[in-house]
């Protein structure tokens, strides 16, 4: 067997590395390809942020991408950050060598990717770069392609003097200039690196700076640690890591994001697991001779004024608008700043904590037991972030009303049952209702007073003042008093008394934070209360608020804890009780006190974006973020007890149902908390982008219930009802449009009821009488046309024999008689043919409507191609020989005892009825203003027989025609006539063909497989309405309400003259 060769020693003595295996090179290709995403979000950040400064990312990214805010923000930071620190080295006096004279500066950037570093110092700071050398190290390959940048761009080459030629500089320098240097070189190689820099400055004259941002992580840790000692036998050196670390373990959702990424990108983090907090960081570099170590989150030096004073971190929202503060803070935990010298110096975790008392305090600290019950969703169900939910008790459902999805705003809400009930699913709202958006509010207003929404916004710069009261009673949502101002983040808290609720804070339409407070009832809406006192709270978004409501009984009196928020960056330092007292005779006011609190207590309690409420004896608060640190776990949910002006706190132990599993941890940011009458409360949707590897979203529902036990035992025996998720239902955006009108007294009045018209019926002796009727445009019942043999061949068991009792369908699968396609109160089920009419014969809700067999989102049904086996029993007869020449679709229909919901279609059809009978109930195109159709929507919830039997007067301004249809007939339903269905036998058989009517350059291009989708006028001129309305963002809510009504009234005009 031939031994390997050993390596032979280089000329210089040292010992060449071993050949890499090709597993090893593909590893480094992987870690170098880390550099193409990051300089594309540099990139971003070097346009967006730095406009008047030479931009030098752009010759190494073909093409800008604009990032969102939050990796711009991050991004930015992570350049700033390490701007500060190799400007102050920069700018510090150089020490004396040993000839006397000032040591030259070197900074040495490790990994350096494509990083323009040294042409962005000696832009920003010429002066301070005078005779300081700048050298790029990286694999050979990534510096090749560098070098072959910076030659053919005068931009970059031309920066620098005294450049030599290719053949002037000896390996493993590639480029080399007086200022700047470019060094191919495997960081594991420090001899090689050793070399390098030998070959270029005279070391032992030299002080370096290493920066190592996001690099040497990529390393194996031996290699990575290497690099720290090595560093430091350079003498007077620093050094500047910026890395990611785990300050609770990897377990926590953003770590576990953002491993999988990495893992996925097979880049793993090497150094993490090692070194995953601030102090394991410190011991890092203070064990491998480096005297002087200061160490920070990113989210701690975000609040340094080491990197940025308060109007620098004012102006970055100049930049472009910000609010992803849970994003960034939980982003910026993950990432540490270590800075560390060689000369002699502290050894500490900067700011102003003592982290070791604070960990002694938060160790002392009383704990509470929870148990948690995780019930977890199939698919992307209730996935929604910064949402806002009320729990109904009478239905026993939990409603997570609109925020953000998965893609965007949401115009919807979950609905989620307890145990084995079904009642979501019965639930449907009354029509009308608040518009998309997120960051609102839903607050309980106790007794029969309803459920207030509050504010919230859509985009940025369209912020809410419309207000909502939603009446359990009728499951419908009322408009109410505005806000006096368009507000979002704001906080709100029932004030335990029925019709009482108090808003604190928040943020509006610019960047300016709402100081005050305002007390809310359903009879005078919002007043702003008075301030006593010299105490005033700052004006943040997003604080804690919380009321324990009336004051030892004393009527009128109310008191309340109030803490922390968001402003100017940074979490606000203050926590505070209140007391609010409400008067008949003059305004409500309300004084602040500061409780007795030790400062890890406050530190603890100064949150953003949590949620707090009052459960009968102590305050729960839930979530959010805090100042400096990632929130502990134990600290994510708190008991908050107030006694007598003095504060106190206990943290949270969890247990798990199981003993032997424990549920995947929550991230509570985004998410919707419930509490619940019997102390439990309920966490619904939330989750966060976790910067540029991915978005976390809560999988579950999380349900905490308190648990007495003494304090050693850790087992439960506690059962929690699980929570499952029954369906998602629109909210139909806007008021009624048509005023409901008022019930009719006895003697009743001429306009009370609706007069509904039958639908004539005519036979029709040639083609061109149906073109006739199709130019009148008016509905019809077609008597007496020959349909085929299928009138009289199907039945229920010939049709399960002819298309074949296996053959799988999808149905409409119902729970009440009325479908109703904005609420969902129906599930879609895939079943067999045969087991379909077997539950049809057993009266089952069921509705089939069949799609097309080959590709069902695309194509539109056909009955030839879908059901070959029984189409040659149906024809459409030689009178609708138009019908036939403009044939768009065919569809086989068969239902149950179940309504179909009102709808229209754009395109004109006729309903052929084959077995069984139906009534249908037709409204003409121009009623669709007092129907309830959303914008760019085809159905409505309105249920016309309920409506017509119970409450007819609601529809006194519509024209409803009805027909009913038995085997035979065939109903003509033009163009947009809206209409609805309910069967008049126990099974209803018909197929419906479509057909275009209309030149074809109206119909919307692109897939239509309903035959539904409006003229392409229509989507136009809703995208051209979205441009109307931003071009009025800017202006003030009010003045924009005035303008655009004036609109939406010309437009009537022009419509209807």
């Amino acid at each position: 067997m031939a031994q390997k060769k050993k390596p032979q020693p280089s000329p210089d003595g040292s010992t060449p590395p071993p050949t890499k295996s090709a597993q090893a090179r593909a590893q480094d290709d992987q870690v170098m390809a880390t550099n193409n995403s990051s300089i594309v979000s540099k990139r971003s950040v070097e346009k967006l942020y730095y406009p008047n400064e030479p931009h030098f990312f752009r010759f190494f990214v073909k093409k800008f991408q604009r990032r969102a805010p939050l990796i711009n923000r991050g991004y930015h930071f992570r350049l700033h950050v390490i701007d500060v620190l190799v400007r102050n080295f920069l700018r510090a006096l150089s020490k004396p060598g040993t000839n006397g004279k000032p040591k030259k500066k070197v900074v040495v950037n490790l990994g350096c990717g494509s990083d323009v570093l040294p042409w962005q110092c000696l832009t920003r700071y010429p002066e301070s770069c005078v005779g300081v050398k700048f050298v790029d190290v990286d694999f050979p390959d990534l510096i090749e392609r560098k070098r072959a940048t910076v030659e053919a761009t005068e931009e970059l080459r031309g920066v620098f003097t005294g450049v030599k030629g290719r053949g002037e500089v000896e390996a493993p320098v590639v480029w080399e200039s007086e200022e700047y240097v470019q060094i191919g070189c495997d960081l594991r190689e420090l001899g090689t690196l050793r070399r390098g820099l030998e070959r270029v400055v005279e070391v032992e004259e030299c002080e370096f700076l290493f920066v190592a941002e996001v690099s040497i992580t990529y390393m194996e840790r031996e290699g990575a640690d290497g690099v720290v000692k090595w560093a430091a036998t350079l003498g007077d050196a620093e050094f500047v890591l910026l890395e990611q670390i785990l300050p609770e373990e990897e377990e926590h959702p953003f770590a576990a994001t953002m491993l999988s990424h990495f893992g996925k990108l097979n880049t793993q983090l090497k150094s993490v697991h090692t070194y995953p907090t601030l102090q394991s960081q410190l011991d890092r570099f203070s064990s491998r001779e480096w005297n002087s170590v200061q160490a920070w989150t990113l989210w701690q030096a975000w609040a340094d004024e080491t990197f940025l004073s308060n109007e620098e971190r004012r102006k970055l929202d100049e930049v472009e608008p910000f609010e992803e503060w849970e994003e960034f803070a939980i982003f910026g935990a993950h990432y540490c700043v270590i800075h560390a010298k060689t000369q002699p110096g502290d050894v500490r975790i900067a700011g102003t904590r003592d982290v070791k008392v604070h960990d002694s305090l938060r160790d002392a600290l009383p704990s509470r037991k929870l148990t948690v019950q995780y019930d977890a969703l199939p698919g992307q169900k209730g996935q929604r972030r910064f949402a806002a939910a009320m729990f109904l008790p009478k239905e026993d459902v939990i409603v997570n009303t609109m925020g953000l999805g998965t893609k965007s705003r949401l115009q919807s809400c979950d609905i989620y049952s307890r145990g084995a009930h079904t009642r979501g699913m019965e639930l449907t709202f009354g029509d009308g209702g608040p518009t998309t958006r997120m960051c609102h509010t839903l607050t309980d207003l106790g007794g029969d007073c309803g459920i207030l929404l509050a504010g919230g916004r859509a985009g940025p710069a369209d912020v809410h003042k419309d207000c909502w009261i939603f009446n359990r009673s009728t499951t419908s949502w009322v408009k109410t008093h505005d806000l006096p101002t368009p507000l979002y983040r704001h906080s709100v808290t029932s004030l335990r008394q029925p019709g009482l609720v108090l808003l604190a804070g928040g943020r509006g339409v610019t960047t300016d934070l709402f100081g005050d407070f305002l007390l809310f009832t359903p009879e005078s809406g919002w007043t702003t209360c008075e301030i006593l006192g010299d105490l005033k709270p700052l004006a943040v978004c997003g604080a804690l608020l919380a009321s324990r409501g009336a004051v030892d009984g004393v009527e009128g009196h109310f008191h309340g804890v109030y803490a922390g928020g968001i402003r100017e960056g940074l979490i606000a330092r203050q926590v505070l009780t209140w007391e609010l007292v409400i008067s008949e005779s003059k305004k409500p006011t309300i004084q602040f006190k500061i409780p007795v609190l030790d400062e890890f207590y406050r530190h603890t309690l100064e949150r953003f974006g949590a949620t707090a409420y009052w459960d009968g004896s102590s305050y729960n608060v839930v979530g959010g973020i805090i100042r400096d640190e990632l929130l502990q776990r134990s600290l994510e949910t708190l008991q908050l007890d107030d006694a007598k002006g003095e504060l106190s706190i206990q943290r949270t132990k969890y247990l798990g149902i199981n003993e032997d599993e424990f549920p995947p941890p929550p991230l509570l940011v985004g998410a919707s908390t419930i509490p619940l009458s019997d102390g439990q409360f309920v966490v619904v949707g939330g989750g966060a982008t976790c910067f540029s590897m991915g978005t976390f979203w809560n999988k579950g529902v999380y349900t905490f219930r308190p648990t007495n036990q003494p304090e050693d035992d850790d087992q439960t025996t506690v059962s929690i009802t699980s929570w499952s998720h029954e369906k998602t239902i629109d909210i139909v955006p806007g008021e009624r449009s048509a005023p409901l009108r008022r019930k009719p007294t006895v003697d009743g009045g001429s306009n009370a009821q609706v007069h509904v018209k039958t639908i004539p019926r005519i036979k029709l002796q040639s083609s061109e009488d149906f073109e006739n009727l199709l130019r009148k445009g008016q509905p019809a019942v077609l008597e007496g046309l020959d349909l085929g043999a299928c009138t009289s061949l199907w039945s229920l068991d010939y049709l399960a024999s002819q298309i074949g009792p296996d053959r799988q369908v999808v149905i409409h699968d119902s729970h009440t008689q009325s479908m109703n396609f904005t609420s969902k109160n129906f599930k879609y089920t895939t079943t067999n043919f045969s087991d379909f009419t077997q539950r049809l014969k057993a009266a089952s809700r069921l509705y089939l409507r069949a799609l097309s067999s080959d590709k069902p989102s695309e194509k539109p049904a056909s009955l030839s191609s879908d059901f070959p086996t029984i189409s040659s029993d149906f024809a459409l007869p030689s009178q609708l020989a138009l019908v036939s020449k403009n044939l768009f679709s065919s569809v086989f229909r068969m239902s149950g005892p179940v309504n179909m919901w009102l709808h229209y279609d754009v395109m004109a059809n006729v309903y052929c009825q084959i077995s069984g009978s139906k009534r249908l109930i037709l409204f003409p195109p121009s009623d669709v203003t007092h129907l309830s159709f959303a914008p760019g929507a085809s159905s409505s919830s309105i249920d016309v027989f309920s409506t017509l039997a119970n409450a007819p007067w609601e529809l006194a301004q519509t024209s409803p025609q009805e027909a009913t249809l038995s085997p035979g007939d065939v109903l003509f339903l033009p163009p947009l006539w809206l209409h609805t269905a309910t069967p008049t036998s126990d099974v209803s058989i018909a197929v419906n063909v479509f057909f275009r009517d209309l030149d074809g350059g109206v119909y919307a291009a692109g897939r239509d497989v309903y035959g539904n989708r409006d003229i392409a006028a229509y989507e136009k001129g809703r995208l051209d309405v979205g441009k109307l309305v931003d071009s009025f963002k800017k202006v003030p809510s009010d003045i924009r309400e005035f303008y655009l009504l004036r609109l939406a009234e010309e437009l009537k005009g022009r419509a209807r003259g």
